[in-house]
């Protein structure tokens, strides 16, 4: 599945992202959104981030690099 960050840049399993406003990094293990539009999609917290204990908003990721 594939959602988007704050920036507007693709996002999927595997990415490299930073949580904006803390800095912690890490990568993309999961996304859950089925059922969802893309606008929920990217509003909820639906990315499951390696590392973290809970799940983000796609808003609040800044992507790293590429993937």
């Amino acid at each position: 599945m594939m959602t988007y960050d704050r920036n507007h840049n693709p996002i999927t399993t595997g990415s490299r992202v930073m949580v904006n406003g803390t800095g912690k990094t890490g990568v993309i293990k999961a996304i859950y959104g089925q059922g969802l539009d893309t606008i929920h999609l990217r509003r909820e917290k639906t990315v499951e981030v390696d590392g973290l204990a809970d799940r983000i908003e796609p808003v609040e990721l800044i992507r790293l690099g590429f993937h």
